[in-house]
C-alpha cells in the first residue's frame, strides 16, 4: 500500500511543472478572490491603501463596472466598506466597489489645528493645510486604482462611477473636473465645490449632488429646511440658511458644465425633491445632466435605507448606470474663457497680495460679509487676523488664505 505521502507528492507534481507562471496567472486576475480584499500601492512615496470588493457572480469573462465610494473626514475605505450598503447592491447588481483610503494630515479648520484623514481638494476647501504640510495627488492615486484594476478585473473602461461623501464628496466635484476623461458620471454627497471660480472639466459629464435638509456640517445642527423651499434656495444667492450652500453649489455646478440656470423640479415634498438643470449644448450619444437632491429629515450623513428611509445606493446606481463614458474634451472658447479671469498671488499671504492687472475687488468673511473693497492692482492684508476668506473680482468668488 502506498502511503499519504506518495499522494501528496504525486498530487503536488504537477503543479511545479507550470513554475511562477501558474501562481502570476492567479494573482494578476485575483480568479480566487470574491468578496474582500485589502491591496496597496506606492504612489509619489506614499504608501496608498485602498479596498475593493468583488462579487460572488462576477465572471472574469464578462465585462463589469466599477463605482469607487469616497469616504469623508476622519474615515476610511473600511468604515465605508462595512457601512454604506454598495458592497451589498453590488451582489445584485454585479460591479465591483473600489474604496480608496485618503491620507492623515495636519490641517487648520474651524479654527483649529487637526491631524485627520482628508481628501487633498486643496484649493477647493474650507480648509488649509499647516505649514510643512504637503497634500498628496489623489487624483494620480485614483488614476493609478483604475489602472490596476483593468489589469487585474474585466473592467468596462466606459462605465466606471464615482460617489463621494462629506469630504469625499468635494473629492468627487474635483474628480468630475480632473477625471471626467475617464469616469462616466459622479455622485456628490454633503460636500460640492466651495468656492467660485470656473473649472474646465476635460469633459462635461452627469453630476449629481445630494444634500440632507438638516445638514449644516459635520457635528452641526440647525433646523430642517421645508423641502418646498428648494425652489428659492436654488435661485436666491445670500440666504442665511446653511450659509447660502445650495445657491453657491448649484451654480458653480452651472458655471462649470456650461449648463442652463433654469431647472425643473419634481417630487414628494414629504421625502425628497430633485432638481434637475440640462445642458446649454448637449453632447452626443447619452449626453449629461445635474441633479440637485433635497432629502427630508436627513442630516450630515450618507443614508444607505437602513440608518435612514432613503436608500442612496440604490438610487444613485440607477441614475448612473443610464450614463456611459463618452469621448468629448473641452471646447477651445472654454478654456480661453478660463484663462481671462483676473488671477493674483501669492495665496496663502500674510501681507499683501498682488493682481495681473488693475482690477475692483472686495474681501469678504465666509458668510458673504464684506471687510474691504478697492480698485488697483495690489491689497494690504496684513491687519485681517488668519482666515479663510472670499476674494471677489469680475462677479467671481476665489477663495483667499490669510496666515
Amino acid at each position: 500500500m502506498k502511503s499519504n505521502l506518495f499522494y501528496l507528492v504525486l498530487f503536488l507534481l504537477p503543479l511545479s511543472i507550470f513554475g511562477n507562471s501558474f501562481n502570476t496567472s492567479i494573482n494578476s486576475h485575483n480568479a480566487c478572490v470574491n468578496g474582500k480584499l485589502k491591496k496597496t500601492i506606492l504612489v509619489d512615496g506614499f504608501t496608498r491603501e485602498y479596498i475593493i470588493h468583488v462579487p460572488v457572480i462576477y465572471d472574469h469573462s464578462i465585462q463589469v463596472p466599477l463605482v469607487f465610494m469616497l469616504h469623508g473626514t476622519g474615515g476610511s475605505g473600511d468604515d465605508f466598506y462595512e457601512n454604506h450598503g454598495w458592497k451589498e447592491l453590488s451582489e445584485k447588481e454585479n460591479f465591483i466597489v473600489v474604496y480608496p483610503s485618503a491620507l492623515r494630515y495636519r490641517i487648520f479648520t474651524d479654527g483649529e489645528n487637526k491631524t485627520i484623514t482628508k481628501w487633498n481638494t486643496s484649493p477647493d476647501a474650507e480648509w488649509v493645510f499647516q505649514a510643512g504640510e504637503t497634500g498628496a495627488d489623489d487624483i494620480k492615486f485614483l488614476r493609478r486604482i483604475i489602472e490596476e484594476m483593468k489589469q487585474d478585473y474585466k473592467i468596462d473602461a466606459k462605465r466606471i462611477y464615482l460617489n463621494g461623501f462629506s469630504n469625499g464628496g468635494a473629492m468627487a466635484s474635483k474628480c468630475a473636473v480632473e477625471m471626467s476623461d475617464v469616469l462616466a458620471a459622479v455622485a456628490e454627497n454633503a460636500a460640492s465645490f466651495y468656492i467660485d471660480t470656473v473649472y474646465i472639466p476635460k469633459r462635461k459629464l452627469p453630476v449629481l449632488f445630494q444634500v440632507g435638509n438638516k445638514d449644516y456640517g459635520p457635528g452641526n445642527i440647525g433646523p430642517e429646511i421645508p423641502l418646498i423651499y428648494l425652489d428659492t434656495l436654488l435661485s436666491q444667492a445670500g440666504i442665511p440658511i446653511q450659509n447660502g450652500k445650495h445657491f453657491r453649489i448649484a451654480n458653480n455646478h452651472i458655471r462649470n458644465f456650461n449648463l442652463q440656470s433654469s431647472y425643473t423640479i419634481v417630487g414628494d415634498t414629504n421625502q425628497v425633491v430633485v432638481a434637475t438643470y440640462l445642458p446649454k449644448n448637449p453632447g452626443p450619444g447619452t449626453g449629461y445632466e445635474f441633479k440637485f437632491i433635497l432629502v427630508k429629515a436627513l442630516a450630515h450623513a450618507y443614508p444607505n435605507g437602513e440608518n435612514h428611509f432613503f436608500d442612496a445606493p440604490k438610487v444613485h446606481w440607477n441614475w448612473m448606470q443610464k450614463f456611459m463614458l463618452e469621448n468629448t474634451v473641452a471646447t477651445k472658447d472654454e478654456k480661453n474663457e478660463a484663462l481671462e479671469l483676473v488671477s493674483f498671488y501669492p495665496n496663502p499671504s500674510q501681507n499683501k497680495i498682488q493682481f495681473d492687472t488693475m482690477t475692483e475687488w472686495n474681501i469678504m468673511n465666509l458668510n458673504g460679509e464684506s471687510i474691504k473693497k478697492g480698485f488697483g492692482n495690489e491689497i494690504d492684508i496684513s491687519n485681517l487676523p488668519p482666515a479663510i476668506y472670499f476674494l471677489k473680482m469680475e462677479n467671481k468668488l476665489r477663495k483667499l488664505i490669510k496666515n
